[in-house]
């Protein structure tokens, strides 16, 4: 299965992977291919020095890690009317979420408004 990482999973993965499940540990290892969102770099971009390091840093092990980038396009934007009940929210979860949907990928996650939709392909990465 290919995975989309979202932005909490890829700060843990880089800063505090003891807060990743051994489960989700196992899968992301196993993976057909692991995926980030242009959307996540913007996020860290707002949050520059969170957890004592730089957006630029966290960007740079994304991509040494051999992590690849998944494109925002037109498709998954719109996508997003699958999701009526996320409007009024955090669009930027919300656009990660379509964009997983869009691309047929397991969605890791620890968000829990994100996990309390019981979608299928979004899974709880602390398990």
């Amino acid at each position: 299965m290919r995975i989309l990482l979202d932005t909490n999973v890829l700060n843990n993965l880089h800063t505090r992977p003891s807060l990743l499940g051994k489960q989700t540990v196992r899968k992301l290892e196993s993976a057909k291919g692991l995926f980030f969102s242009p959307i996540t770099f913007f996020e860290w971009l707002q949050k520059d020095d969170y957890l004592g390091t730089t957006a630029k840093m966290l960007a740079a092990a994304t991509i040494a890690a051999g992590i690849e980038e998944l494109p925002l396009s037109a498709r998954a934007a719109l996508e997003a009317q699958r999701f009526g009940s996320l409007r009024g929210s955090d669009p930027l979860d919300f656009l990660i979420l379509s964009q997983a949907a869009q691309a047929d990928m397991d969605l890791y996650t620890s968000d829990r408004r994100l996990l309390s939709l019981g979608l299928d392909f979004v899974k709880d990465s602390t398990k």
